[in-house]
């Protein structure tokens, strides 16, 4: 069914609020940041926000469902040929993931400032480093003969150490041979606690 103008643009609106508070969210943290300061980065009044959200939470919530890393993850993940190499896969998919969190360094660094703040964010980002978790240990388990919890901590230890080389490191200096370096080594050394 084809949207009408109307709807379009509604839609138009909400995307530009999310991605308004994304940029608020970011730079003030949740807490400090209020409707007036979302409204005023996407050029509009601050009554409109709740005409499309109830609430700055349910504008949260838009923001990280809009802008998880784990609709892209799942297509990466979707798109590998199973005749390769699993070090050359999995290094192909972490440069594709670091280019994934340079793009959203934003939400990564407000999603991971907030989580410390507000446990309902912290529960949110653990249930999606969760899935991100899920969507690897498909790819992997066909692949390596391990007990599943086991796999299942290792990739997560993977990822998670991949996002803090990102926040303390790579989004400052952005380094493609050290970047390559930390890629290639990391995948080397998860590896190995399989051989």
């Amino acid at each position: 069914m084809k949207q009408t103008n109307r709807q379009l643009q509604a839609m138009k609106t909400k995307n530009n609020l999310i991605d308004a508070a994304l940029v608020v969210f970011s730079k003030k943290g949740f807490t400090a940041s209020t409707t007036k300061d979302i409204a005023k980065e996407a050029g509009v009044t601050d009554g409109l926000i709740y005409h499309y959200f109830k609430t700055k939470e349910d504008l949260l919530w838009a923001v990280i469902d809009r802008h998880t890393l784990n609709h892209e993850l799942n297509n990466l993940i979707t798109e590998v040929g199973t005749n390769e190499p699993l070090e050359e896969i999995l290094i192909r998919i972490l440069h594709k993931l670091f280019s994934l969190l340079h793009s959203k360094g934003k939400l990564i660094v407000m999603f991971f400032g907030e989580s410390q703040r507000n446990s309902a964010v912290g529960d949110r980002l653990s249930e999606l480093i969760q899935q991100g978790v899920n969507l690897f240990y498909q790819l992997l388990s066909e692949r390596i003969d391990t007990d599943e919890l086991y796999l299942k901590i290792a990739i997560r230890n993977l990822l998670i150490s991949l996002v803090i080389y990102f926040l303390t490191n790579d989004r400052h200096i952005d380094d493609i041979d050290q970047r390559k370096k930390y890629i290639e080594t990391s995948v080397y050394q998860f590896l190995k606690i399989f051989s």
